[in-house]
């Protein structure tokens, strides 16, 4: 799960010298006021993963849901709830549910986020970005940025950013991993303040009674 929220990311001489580059930090910026701005998110997203070394290929389809701290996420053979208050796991298949309560301050060297809405603003802190360059994907003018990790010891090297530059909505995610693996995200589907009745985030127990709850939340 913890490459679900890369989004849900080969250190180069440019990574080494990136500083917090001003035209860089304006894009990432009108990203994360204009997601602040939004009372919800719904997307689709496809998630790529292709091993460098060796050239295996995966993919997977998901959907993303947000409302303000709430979120829901969708992937083959698992659903996660965040009802802002406690997060539960539910595996479809083995009819389980694992409830627990979420870690803002989970360490690790790879990349985590605690909540989903987090890749909006990622670049926030721990990171040195970098614009590179001005693009056009399906027709869109994109902005790519890239996001360099300030702890060397981290797994991953980089993350490449498209931006679409008349909305300021990511368009795409790709995380460069040392040891040969990289994951891209495509928001294949953006859509912004629709009406997402709290229920939609609630994980019902009841609903569910063939389900074996492992309460985790100690």
């Amino acid at each position: 799960m913890k490459k679900l929220f890369i989004i849900f990311f080969v250190i180069s001489s440019i990574g080494l010298s990136a500083q917090n580059d001003p035209q860089a930090k304006a894009i990432l910026d009108q990203v994360s006021a204009k997601t602040k701005a939004y009372k919800t998110i719904s997307t689709n997203f496809t998630i790529n993963s292709t091993n460098t070394q060796n050239g295996e290929k995966t993919s997977q389809k998901g959907s993303l849901l947000l409302k303000g701290d709430k979120y829901v996420v969708k992937l083959p053979g698992s659903e996660i709830y965040f009802d802002g208050k406690d997060v539960y796991n539910y595996l479809p298949e083995s009819k389980e549910v694992n409830i627990t309560k979420p870690d803002a301050s989970q360490k690790s060297d790879d990349l985590v986020l605690s909540n989903p809405k987090d890749i909006f603003k990622i670049y926030q802190k721990d990171f040195k970005y970098k614009f590179i360059k001005e693009s056009t994907v399906a027709g869109k003018s994109i902005n790519e940025v890239d996001l360099y990790p300030i702890d060397l010891k981290k797994k991953f090297s980089r993350i490449r950013m498209q931006i679409d530059k008349t909305s300021s909505q990511i368009i795409s995610l790709t995380a460069l991993y040392k040891d040969g693996m990289q994951f891209t995200v495509n928001f294949d589907k953006f859509e912004v303040n629709k009406d997402l009745p709290d229920s939609l985030f609630i994980f019902d127990t009841a609903i569910h009674s063939d389900t074996e709850v492992i309460d985790l939340r100690f």
